[in-house]
């Protein structure tokens, strides 16, 4: 054990994040397709969504604040779906503005997986309860539980595997007293409160069609409404004909990845096989993830697109085959609907790209914090 450690510690820190990616996702491939639970396929995919980002790790109270207030989250939807379904007018409304509060808070630097945890639930439950009020509730119990599990499996990897520590000489550069306060986790400049704003707007409007027609027609695709609700996070970065490649690349690269895998699989259907086989393809991925290349974030998306994918044929199901592909239409399916919808938008983006790269901090004046 001291001799894995001291090897550890002479990893660069992109050695050190792909190594505890690697492991981190696949021990969470291991657990959620081994124990099998309502929905255990999201422990993974939010497992990789949180070691695959370059950010620090969070603090124990931090974890713990975020799964209370995810549960708080989780648990008003489902009660305003129970109550609230006999008045549509008033329950689309709600769900409009807790959609909007959280694209808002998304684009003002909050941090992306909680995001992601919270517009997956608040879309899925609605229309679960809809369709059947015991699934929607064997989905908060089991939402639920692959977050809690997520979060510790996180919390594990970042002690087992740390970041290796910056002496004074690699320490991050402090900002200037008149740099501004609105940054994002990453030391990134935000765009000002009206721009934020607006990217919620289009959020929001690209979300809610889908949820409404969800609603209406009681439709139990339910992969396509959590592919377009992640997907619609960042309008101002899929938007165009650059971002619009950009996402069908990503996608197609993890589409590609998991028929290989799944045929793969079909030849030796074993655990340890399917094991073995994740932690190459991570291994491969997280090459990319934590390179300084552009198209980092595509590797990104593939790895949890890849996992979606494989869990169709997690269960050995005699359907496994038909599972598996019309999981791979959905994704591409919800792809072209984000395409469509943000060409359609680009006009007003072009719009906003224009006050957000041309802001000036003036000192005099207060900035917003997020």
């Amino acid at each position: 054990m001291t001799f894995i450690t001291q090897k550890i510690a002479n990893f660069s820190p992109t050695e050190t994040s792909s190594l505890r990616l690697i492991v981190g996702v696949v021990l969470a491939v291991a657990i959620a397709f081994g124990f099998n639970w309502h929905f255990a396929f999201i422990t993974p995919v939010f497992v990789a969504k949180f070691l695959s980002n370059k950010k620090p790790k969070l603090p124990l109270k931090k974890l713990v604040s975020i799964f209370l207030i995810l549960t708080a989250a989780i648990v008003l939807g489902g009660v305003l779906t129970r109550f609230l379904t006999p008045f549509p007018a008033v329950f689309i409304l709600i769900i409009t503005l807790l959609i909007f509060w959280i694209s808002y808070w998304n684009n003002s630097g909050g941090n992306e997986v909680i995001v992601t945890m919270l517009l997956v639930g608040l879309t899925a439950i609605p229309v679960l309860g809809i369709i059947d009020q015991r699934l929607a509730e064997l989905f908060t119990f089991g939402f639920l539980f692959s977050c809690f599990v997520s979060l510790v499996l996180v919390m594990v990897m970042h002690e087992l595997i740390p970041d290796k520590q910056l002496n004074e000489h690699e320490q991050l550069p402090v900002p200037a007293n008149n740099a501004p306060v609105d940054l994002d986790a990453e030391g990134l400049p935000l765009p000002n409160k009206a721009v934020r704003v607006k990217l919620a707007l289009l959020s929001t409007v690209m979300i809610m069609p889908v949820v409404i027609y969800f609603l209406s027609f009681q439709s139990t695709a339910l992969l396509v409404l959590i592919f377009i609700s992640l997907m619609a996070q960042k309008p101002d970065l899929v938007a165009g004909i650059k971002g619009s490649k950009a996402l069908l690349v990503g996608n197609i690269m993890g589409g590609l990845i998991a028929i290989a895998l799944y045929n793969v699989l079909k030849v030796a259907p074993t655990f340890s096989f399917l094991l073995l086989l994740f932690a190459l393809i991570v291994g491969y991925l997280a090459k990319h993830i934590f390179s300084e290349k552009r198209t980092a974030p595509l590797y990104a998306m593939a790895l949890g697109t890849t996992i979606i994918l494989i869990s169709s044929a997690s269960a050995g199901a005699s359907d496994a085959d038909e599972k598996f592909y019309v999981r791979i239409m959905q994704i591409a399916f919800a792809c072209s609907y984000i395409v469509f919808a943000t060409v359609l938008a680009n006009p007003l983006l072009q719009k906003l790209s224009a006050p957000t790269a041309t802001r000036t901090i003036e000192p005099d004046k207060p900035t917003i914090k997020a």
